[in-house]
């Protein structure tokens, strides 16, 4: 357990705020997936705080994933953004009295993880090669029958 990920709940007693400002390593995502890589650091910034029976953290964190192509399976990064992510943990449950959020945070990224992505920002080069063999959703040549509307 690293001590970047550490919250010591003794210290917030007393209406104390934790502020949580790191640049992580991407290995705590434990990511072991041929398509998807984390590669730059992970930017994550926050607060974690005491209510009467609750800690709450607060969290918003950015990292870069490299996901492969829908269309071409050229390696493409996206941007992975986690804005207002709050997780409550009841303080009876923490019987150490460290909280360890790695679990959490790590969660709350690979949710946000895109199940496709197509490179050069939804227009990739290769699109015109496999249009043939796509459904064309502009022209429908269908007539929609309501069998029973009459009953």
């Amino acid at each position: 357990m690293s001590e970047t990920f550490k919250i010591y709940i003794d210290r917030l007693r007393g209406g104390t705020t934790q502020k949580i400002d790191a640049l992580l390593d991407p290995a705590f995502l434990d990511v072991n997936e041929p398509d998807l890589r984390f590669a730059q650091p992970v930017r994550v910034h926050g607060e974690a705080y005491l209510t009467d029976e609750h800690l709450v953290i607060h969290l918003k964190a950015k990292a870069t994933a490299n996901i492969p192509c829908a269309i071409c399976n050229t390696p493409t990064e996206t941007e992975i953004s986690v804005d207002n992510f709050y997780h409550t943990e009841m303080l009876q449950e923490i019987r150490s009295g460290v909280f360890d959020f790695t679990e959490v945070l790590r969660e709350a990224i690979l949710i946000e993880v895109p199940r496709t992505l197509e490179c050069n920002q939804g227009k990739c080069p290769e699109r015109e090669t496999i249009s043939p063999y796509l459904r064309n959703t502009k022209k429908s040549d269908k007539t929609t029958h309501f069998p029973f509307t009459d009953l």
